[in-house]
């Protein structure tokens, strides 16, 4: 939208402004940091698809992207959410789990205070105020003795019991409402607009307990709430049973009657069970959690950030040595997809769905990073480690089993790589490259890759037609496969002829076939 309006000002079209460097490098320094990452890749489909989109100026791609590549890093306003450093993020997660475990414990006494207190004023009504003063003092006797003890109440002038009450059942939801994120990496107000019916779900999955959260988001919807499900552990789902709790106390002491459509909140506000609780009771709550659960910051994780720093800064405001951690809910969404994902456990689509992401490309964003951050799987039998271990072994076993045993032609100068790597080394030795990271190999659609270094090309498409067209070297196409892919893109291209010939759809698949047709008779003189 930005290049667009950008295009109609100079009174040119779209594909001038963008094979354009000198107005690129005018433009982009004075665009939101959502413009600036999505233009490469406009700039990038725009080469791809540039005969199809009748696009016949000469694109200087490489000088465009010398162009993007010079904006500044990290201006302040730009800045992106920080990663936790491992020891603190365990430390928070640790805390976390303690919070919940003591709310569990002490939130029958504070609900049975808070029906009390509401109670206390329903049933006096004396009109001497001395006397209802009296005879709540008389009523709470028990509730005040319970709340010195346990929360550091001190009853007199400017502390009132109620208010007090209150505030401390505020302070729960939000500490709760953390813990729900973290456990989910659910957005804030996609938490914070939880609702209390029906939000929880048990499964059972080979003989253990899983659990969704079932809320909304409006992230993929175009800003239009629609519904969501996230996976969570034992800990998110407790946290979830103990808002309940206070939700329905809530609730139960409220007489008012809900507007039309209005649905009762997870997380409500103290005066109306339909209303989400205020920003300022969140603020508020988060900052005595700081204070309980953050740890201080030292050197190690400061380095720590330093490493794993990615194409802008953090925002660092607050994060200093000797310092508590200025916990935000943003960084524990954005850690816990860093470090599931450094895991080894839990693939992109897996994440693109728990993230509610819509495309592959913003959850690879999200997890940037992975690869320097510490892996936080502590236990010595856990899987992961044996799968981690094993991965080497599964990428040899691949690559022996695509070359050796596959009932397929195989095609591609990746393809001839490999036959003359297995012809020159024993299995042992070829497996000894594979431990030593010299050799790779990797399942894709149309066959497998033997690139040992990071793909740079996005994963815009699920068939690598970027790879295909561009020759890659480390490319393995199965003709089975191959032909398989070129019969179903044909049946795709007939159906959007016939019902939206010449659309924009039908000319990029088309454009795709072409690109397939291409790749089968090319490669067909690099067949193994």
């Amino acid at each position: 939208m930005a290049w667009c309006k950008i295009a109609l000002n100079r009174e040119v079209s779209l594909f001038d402004v963008l094979s354009n460097p000198e107005w690129i490098e005018t433009e982009i320094a004075s665009m939101g940091t959502q413009a600036q990452t999505k233009t490469p890749t406009l700039i990038q489909t725009l080469w791809r698809h540039r005969e199809k989109l009748d696009f016949n100026a000469h694109l200087p791609l490489q000088r465009l992207k010398e162009v993007i590549g010079k904006q500044p890093r990290g201006k302040k306003h730009e800045r992106q959410t920080p990663l936790i450093p491992s020891r603190v993020y365990c430390e928070i997660l640790g805390g976390l789990i303690a919070k919940i475990e003591s709310i569990e414990k002490d939130l029958s006494c504070l609900i049975d205070a808070y029906r009390l207190e509401r109670e206390s004023h329903r049933t006096i009504n004396t009109a001497k105020q001395e006397q209802n003063v009296e005879k709540r003092s008389e009523i709470l006797k028990g509730t005040v003795e319970y709340l010195k003890a346990v929360h550091g109440f001190v009853p007199g002038r400017g502390h009132a019991i109620d208010l007090f009450i209150v505030g401390r059942m505020r302070t729960y939801q939000v500490w709760l409402l953390h813990a729900i994120i973290a456990f989910t990496g659910m957005r804030r107000m996609e938490a914070i607009s939880l609702p209390l019916e029906g939000v929880l779900e048990r499964v059972e999955d080979r003989d253990r307990y899983h659990y969704w959260i079932h809320g909304y988001s409006s992230k993929l919807n175009n800003g239009n709430k629609k519904p969501a499900s996230w996976i969570t552990n034992e800990y998110g789902a407790r946290a979830v049973l103990a808002a309940q709790k206070i939700a329905k106390a809530i609730g139960d002491e409220f007489d008012g009657t809900p507007e039309p459509g209005q649905q009762a909140q997870l997380f409500p506000g103290a005066k109306s069970p339909f209303r989400m609780i205020n920003g300022l009771a969140f603020d508020n709550g988060r900052t005595e959690l700081v204070e309980e659960i953050s740890p201080v910051v030292t050197q190690a994780d400061i380095d720590e950030l330093d490493n794993l720093q990615l194409d802008r800064d953090w925002r660092r405001k607050g994060i200093e040595v000797g310092r508590r951690w200025p916990l935000a809910p943003h960084q524990l969404r954005r850690s816990l997809a860093v470090y599931a994902h450094r895991s080894g456990m839990v693939s992109l689509p897996a994440l693109k769905g728990q993230l509610q992401h819509l495309t592959d490309e913003m959850v690879l964003y999200y997890s940037s990073g992975f690869s320097r951050a510490q892996n936080l799987v502590f236990d010595e039998d856990h899987f992961s480690h044996e799968w981690n271990a094993a991965k080497t072994e599964s990428s040899y076993f691949g690559y022996a089993l695509a070359l050796l045993f596959e009932d397929d032609e195989l095609l591609g100068r990746g393809a001839e790589r490999m036959a003359k790597t297995v012809s020159g080394h024993t299995r042992q030795a070829t497996l000894k490259l594979f431990r030593e990271g010299k050799l790779a190999y990797r399942e894709t659609v149309l066959g497998g890759c033997v690139s040992t270094d990071e793909c740079k090309v996005r994963p815009l498409d699920p068939i690598e037609f970027d790879c295909i067209d561009s020759q890659c070297a480390n490319l393995i196409v199965k003709r089975k496969r191959l032909d398989h892919i070129v019969f179903t893109q044909r049946g795709i291209v007939n159906s959007l002829g016939q019902n939206s010939a010449n659309s924009v759809e039908h000319r990029l698949e088309a454009d795709h076939l072409q690109s397939l047709l291409r790749a089968q008779k090319r490669l067909s003189g690099i067949a193994v």
